[in-house]
């Protein structure tokens, strides 16, 4: 198993044109795991609960979760990590002219385990090609079987 990523070309600096440009890589997905696919997987890992159970108490997990982060608590899951709000807003001159209409957003977060954190940092890394040169190469394949095809 690796994550894949690829390089891009980013600004140091996006607000200032002159500013250098440096490569980074940037992770790629392969897809996207929903309920269902992580149920399917536990028990697959012979689990004594069948799919439906397993997606019906992850469906009443997430419920509950959202019920203690709408309280206002931080909700830890052991080694899976704990999930907590923050707030983003716009200041004030002072606490007395503070109100909540200055709050922009409330963000859900997630902090990993340091079980998970450390286990992550040991997963295979592995170089692939931009996604848009993945489809470039596609579209090139389409074209030139067409052709072939056409030439038969």
């Amino acid at each position: 198993m690796a994550i894949n990523y690829s390089l891009m070309t980013r600004s140091t600096n996006p607000a200032d044109k002159s500013a250098k440009w440096l490569v980074y890589a940037s992770a790629q997905s392969n897809e996207t795991v929903t309920t269902r696919d992580i149920a399917d997987h536990l028990a697959s890992h012979g689990s004594p609960f069948s799919v439906g159970t397993i997606v019906g108490l992850l469906q009443d997990a997430q419920k509950c979760i959202m019920e203690h982060l709408e309280r206002g608590d931080r909700v830890d899951l052991g080694d899976l990590g704990a999930f907590f709000t923050t707030l983003a807003s716009h200041g004030a001159p002072s606490a007395e002219e503070f109100t909540p209409a200055l709050i922009k957003s409330v963000n859900l977060r997630w902090r990993p385990s340091k079980k998970m954190a450390q286990r992550i940092q040991r997963v295979e890394l592995r170089e692939v090609a931009t996604r848009a040169r993945q489809r470039s190469v596609r579209q090139t394949m389409k074209e030139d079987l067409n052709k072939e095809i056409e030439n038969s």
